[in-house]
């Protein structure tokens, strides 16, 4: 019990952190935000950036399945990923981020069995973007 009241006060952190990021954006304070995603990714996650653009999608999903993350965790960090794409200039940077938003969904979904509306929206907009087409289940991604 302790534990799970932990993870949801940690959650709500980190929600209140995404919420915080999307208001400086929208506040043109892209500077700021891109700060607090690049600080969550390192504190919380253990992942830096850089390390993030090198490595293979197959080989981050490996990772965090190493990690054993909740699905709760996992569902914030495709987030926190995916406002990093936004937060980029470069396209084939955008493409690289966005391939592992993908790539969270998918696990979300396979090994979690976490199905939302949101994501099902976001992912067909994203393959969209990739130019993979729009359909929910992306098995290219698995």
């Amino acid at each position: 019990m302790l534990k799970r009241d932990s993870l949801t006060a940690q959650m709500q952190q980190l929600s209140h952190t995404l919420a915080k990021v999307k208001r400086l954006i929208i506040e043109d304070e892209e500077t700021r935000a891109l700060e607090e995603v690049r600080y969550t990714l390192s504190h919380y996650y253990s992942i830096d950036q850089q390390e993030l653009l090198k490595t293979s999608a197959d080989l981050f999903t490996d990772r965090l399945r190493e990690q054993q993350f909740q699905a709760e965790e996992l569902n914030l960090l495709a987030a926190f990923i995916d406002e990093l794409a936004g937060l980029n200039d470069d396209g084939a940077t955008r493409k690289n981020l966005w391939t592992k938003v993908i790539s969270i969904y998918d696990i979300l979904e396979h090994e979690y069995h976490v199905l939302s509306f949101e994501h099902i929206a976001r992912r067909d907009l994203l393959s969209k973007a990739l130019g993979i087409g729009g359909s929910h289940s992306s098995d290219e991604f698995s």
